[in-house]
């Protein structure tokens, strides 16, 4: 996978992200923020979008 799409992907993930985190606050609180973070990166993580090379 090159750095672009890696990147692209990063960037759906991070959206994704901010988009649970405001949802999950609006409708449970803080302890929906924390899960929608670690959901959220757990998502980006496994759809390939880390930063880091393989």
């Amino acid at each position: 996978m090159d750095e672009k799409s890696r990147l692209r992907r990063f960037g759906y993930g991070l959206a994704a992200t901010v988009l649970l985190v405001v949802i999950a606050g609006y409708l449970f609180g803080s302890l929906g923020v924390t899960a929608a973070l670690a959901l959220g990166l757990a998502v980006t993580l496994f759809a390939g979008g880390g930063l880091g090379k393989r």
